[in-house]
C-alpha cells in the first residue's frame, strides 16, 4: 500500500483560492490544519475544502495560515480496519460486531479475557459463522498466540458436538485470518505529526521546550478533522506522546501540553472519550460511518433506527423518534450529536431515505447541499449543531491570537460553544443538550441492563468454557 499525504497552504489570491505546497507547518505560527476524510484524493477537493475554512471561519475573524493536507487516494481507500484495531486495543470496541471490516486485537496476555468478552460470544450467538466474519490482529508471538486460541476454539466446539469437518474448517479459517498487528498501523500519521506538530515541542536541536513556550507554540495551532482525519489526527496523538516522554517531558507536563491541541471534527471515524488532546465531537446519530463513544450507543440507536423504519413503512402516525440536540461531555465523548443534520429529501420517504450528507458535508455556516442533483435542506438541530462548530474554531482561534502576550490557556467547552461571552442563547442551548445527553446515557445503561445477556455465553457451559485451553 502506497502511504503518502501533501501538505497545502491555502492562500487567497483576489476572488481566487490557490493550493501552495509546503514542507511542513512553522513551528510558531497561529494557523488551522485540516485533516479531511478518505475522499480528500485531488487538488479541487482540497481547495474547496480550504475555501470553506476561509470563507466559513477566517473571514472577518483573522487573517492567519490555513493549510490542508492531502491524502494519496491508495493510501485510504480503505481505513476501517486500521481504525477498529486501535480502538478495540484502547478497549472501546467492547461488543462483538461480526462483519468483513471486523478486527479483535489480541495478545498473550489479554487472550483469556478476550476470548471470554469478545470471541465467545460470536460463536454463541452466530455459530462458526460469527467467527469466519471476523479477522484477530495478533500483538506478539504468532504460535504461542494464534495456536492458543484455536486451542481454545477446538475445545468449545468438542464441548458443543460440532463435527470434526466444521471444526477444522472453523479453525482453518481463525488461522487464515489472523494477521500481525503491524499490519494495521498506518505509517504516514507518524510523518504527519513530525511535519505538524514536532516543530511546536522541540527546538533547533530536536530537544525538548521549556513549559510555557511549548505551551503556548501548541495552543497557537487549531485542527479540524473530518471522517479518517480524526483517526489520523489520534494517531498523530499517539506518536506526540511518546516523542514527548522521550525528549524529557514530565507527565504532567505532557498532559498539561496535549490538553491545549484543539481539534474541532466533523463525523469522526475514530475511538471518542480517551483523546488526551481537547477533542470536540459533531456528529448526526443517524450517521452509520462515523463512531460514537461505544458500540452500546450504536447499537441503541441502530435499534431504534430499525424500529422506527419498520412502523414509519407499517403505517404508524407516531413512527417517529424524537432524540433532542445533546452532548455527551468526558468520557462519553466530548460529543455534540442531533438526530440528523438534514432533511428527509422529499418528505415522504421518512427514516429510509438518510442523505449521505450527514456524514460527507461539512460546513460552519449552515448552507443547504445538492445531493443526487437535488436539495438537501438543513434541519434546525442541524443549523444549531453547525452553529456551535463554528463558535468552538472561531473561539480556538481567538485564543490562539493572544498567546504571544503570555500563555493562556484553552477555555472550556462551556465557553467555547459561546458566540460572545454575554451569548446567553448559546448557554442555554449547551446547558439543554448537557441535560439531554445525561438523560440519553441513561436510557444506554438500561438498554446494556436489558441486553447484556446477549453477549455472554449460557451460564449451564461457563464452568467447562472457563478451564478451556489454560
Amino acid at each position: 500500500m502506497i502511504e503518502s499525504f501533501k501538505i497545502y497552504r491555502v492562500d487567497n489570491t483576489g476572488t481566487d483560492t490557490g493550493l501552495v505546497p509546503v514542507d511542513s507547518v512553522p513551528a510558531d505560527s497561529v494557523c488551522t490544519v485540516y485533516v479531511g476524510g478518505n475522499k480528500i484524493v485531488d487538488t479541487n477537493r482540497a481547495q474547496g475544502l480550504g475555501e470553506i475554512v476561509n470563507k466559513e471561519i477566517l473571514q472577518g475573524v483573522a487573517d492567519i495560515p490555513n493549510y490542508v493536507v492531502m491524502y494519496d487516494i491508495w493510501s485510504v481507500a480503505d481505513n476501517r480496519s486500521e481504525r477498529i484495531v486501535e480502538m478495540d486495543k484502547n478497549g472501546r470496541d467492547v461488543l462483538p460486531r461480526p462483519g468483513g471490516s471486523a478486527v479483535i486485537y489480541v495478545t498473550e496476555q489479554n487472550l483469556n479475557e478476550v476470548y471470554r468478552r469478545r470471541i465467545l460470544p460470536l460463536f454463541i450467538n452466530h455459530g462458526p459463522q460469527g467467527l469466519w466474519k471476523v479477522k484477530f490482529a495478533y500483538d506478539g508471538d504468532r504460535e504461542e498466540i494464534v495456536s492458543r486460541l484455536i486451542g481454545k476454539i477446538r475445545n468449545t466446539m468438542r464441548l458443543l458436538n460440532f463435527q470434526q469437518n466444521i471444526i477444522f474448517s472453523t479453525m482453518t479459517q481463525v488461522w487464515a485470518h489472523s494477521y500481525p498487528y503491524s499490519d494495521y498501523n498506518l505509517e504516514y500519521p507518524n510523518e504527519m505529526f513530525e511535519r505538524i506538530l514536532l516543530p511546536r515541542i522541540t527546538d533547533e536541536h530536536g530537544g525538548r521546550l521549556d513549559l510555557d513556550t511549548a505551551l503556548r507554540r501548541v495552543r497557537k495551532l487549531n485542527i479540524l478533522a473530518q471522517c479518517h482525519g480524526g483517526h489520523v489526527v489520534r494517531l498523530m496523538e499517539k506518536a506526540m506522546h511518546k516523542k514527548m516522554l522521550e525528549i524529557g517531558y514530565t507527565p504532567s507536563e505532557i498532559n498539561r501540553i496535549m490538553t491545549q491541541v484543539l481539534v474541532v471534527a466533523y463525523a469522526p471515524s475514530c475511538s471518542l472519550g480517551d483523546s488526551k488532546f481537547q477533542f470536540i465531537s459533531f456528529i448526526s446519530a443517524y450517521d452509520y460511518i462515523s463512531d460514537v463513544p461505544n458500540n452500546w450507543v450504536y447499537r441503541y440507536i441502530s435499534d431504534h433506527r430499525l424500529d422506527e423504519a419498520e412502523k414509519f413503512n407499517n403505517g404508524d402516525p407516531n413512527w417517529e423518534w424524537k432524540l433532542p440536540p445533546m452532548f455527551l461531555g468526558g468520557r462519553d465523548g466530548n460529543v455534540f450529536m442531533v438526530k440528523r443534520r438534514f432533511a428527509y429529501q422529499d418528505g415522504l420517504d421518512g427514516p429510509n431515505r438518510i442523505p449521505r450528507a450527514e456524514h460527507n458535508n461539512t460546513h460552519y455556516v449552515p448552507v443547504n447541499v445538492l445531493e443526487d442533483d437535488k436539495v438537501v435542506n438543513f434541519t434546525d438541530d442541524g443549523k444549531l449543531l453547525t452553529t456551535l462548530a463554528h463558535n468552538v474554531i472561531v473561539n480556538g482561534i481567538k485564543n490562539s491570537l493572544i498567546q504571544d502576550a503570555g500563555y493562556r490557556p484553552l477555555p472550556p467547552i462551556y465557553e467555547l460553544v459561546l458566540d460572545n461571552p454575554n451569548d446567553q442563547e448559546s448557554q442555554n442551548a449547551f446547558m439543554r443538550m448537557t441535560a439531554a445527553g445525561n438523560d440519553f446515557m441513561r436510557a444506554v445503561r438500561r438498554y446494556v441492563h436489558e441486553h447484556s445477556d446477549e453477549i455472554h455465553p449460557p451460564r449451564a457451559i461457563m464452568p467447562q468454557i472457563n478451564d478451556l485451553g489454560r
